[in-house]
């Protein structure tokens, strides 16, 4: 609108300069031909009035008059005319502002007087419905189908340990039994982790809690121990009242997955050291492989060319978890220790 008025103000005036030569005329031929008769007539040698001054400083005033009144117009105009007529379209904004796919909750638009916002509102609704029952049908798909493909697996697992367990089969039969075994375990934490990536994504963990970083670690060491085995797990405290604002549940998840991940990449007798200063997370592993590639890593599905150990989801699952609660999670390689380090204030701006 500033523009907009600039421009108008420009053109005015322009039109009103222009016009200077037709309003004299108007003046001197129509507005003073009477009095110019009249001082001709009688002859009158000096007037008391000088017709050119007085007919140049009424037309002046004219025009500023006129100027002045088509600016106070058109800034009345542009001030309050488009406030009412945009007002259906910020309480539109208003309401789509709240919209949340995940809570099926539609916002019911106002019907206004202006046929093209409401055919916009028409437009916004039916999209925001298309959208809650897709949300809705993925869903539904991906729990259903994580739940259906679990039990299968679940009881053919179990006829494998039934059937390994039988005596009567050979040594070369047994180990093709153990294969089959170890594929279907891997299928099962497969379809878990895909499970999961998919509520992280539909925004399906919305309980939060304070957390402290420093004792929900100490609380899972031992578990962690355990599936590090030879591997030392050194810890490094530095903030020990770090509290999160977070999923309980998801925050170990990407506990877990940072730290089998550092045991999966580590050496025999390796190292894991795990700090926590100045908010953030460090999760550093000896490792004998080289810098990974940083702009894949957290890739789902992205395997080290050199160690394909694992399904590829666990550093995914990683970075969603930061994602969803406006982490940022860096890698880098040095001095033979990859490490991860999340930070739990900082979140990079997009460019």
């Amino acid at each position: 609108m500033s523009m907009l008025m600039g421009q108008f103000a420009v053109a005015i005036s322009i039109v009103l300069i222009l016009m200077i030569p037709v309003l004299y005329y108007l003046n001197t031929h129509f507005y003073a031909e009477d009095l110019t008769d009249v001082v001709l007539h009688y002859g009158i040698r000096h007037p008391d009035i000088d017709l050119k001054k007085d007919t140049m400083q009424g037309l002046f005033i004219q025009f500023f008059t006129l100027s002045g009144a088509l600016v106070i117009a058109f800034f009345v105009i542009l001030k309050f005319v488009p406030e009412k007529l945009w007002e259906p379209f910020y309480m539109t904004l208003a309401s789509i502002k709240k919209f949340k796919v995940e809570n099926g909750d539609i916002p019911k638009l106002t019907k206004g007087k202006i046929a093209e916002f409401n055919q916009l509102n028409q437009i916004i609704t039916s999209i925001m419905a298309e959208s809650v029952k897709s949300y809705q049908i993925q869903k539904e798909f991906t729990e259903n189908a994580s739940h259906e493909l679990q039990t299968p697996i679940a009881i053919i697992q179990g006829k494998l340990d039934n059937l390994l367990q039988d005596k009567q089969i050979t040594r070369y039969q047994a180990e093709m039994l153990q294969d089959i075994y170890q594929e279907l375990h891997h299928m099962s934490r497969l379809d878990r982790n895909l499970l999961l990536l998919s509520k992280i994504e539909n925004n399906q963990y919305k309980v939060f809690s304070k957390i402290n970083l420093a004792d929900q670690i100490t609380l899972m060491l031992p578990n962690l121990d355990s599936i590090a085995g030879d591997i030392t797990i050194a810890t490094n405290f530095e903030q020990k009242n770090l509290i999160l604002q977070c999923n309980s549940t998801l925050l170990e998840s990407l506990l877990n997955n940072l730290i089998v991940n550092a045991v999966r990449h580590n050496t025999f007798q390796g190292k894991i050291l795990i700090e926590i200063k100045n908010s953030h997370l460090m999760v550093s592993n000896t490792s004998d492989e080289q810098a990974l590639d940083d702009t894949h890593i957290f890739s789902r599905f992205y395997h080290n060319p050199r160690n394909k150990k694992g399904n590829g989801l666990g550093l995914s699952i990683v970075k969603s978890i930061c994602d969803y609660h406006h982490w940022y999670i860096h890698y880098y390689y040095e001095k033979g220790y990859h490490s991860f380090d999340i930070d739990f204030e900082t979140v990079p701006s997009e460019e």
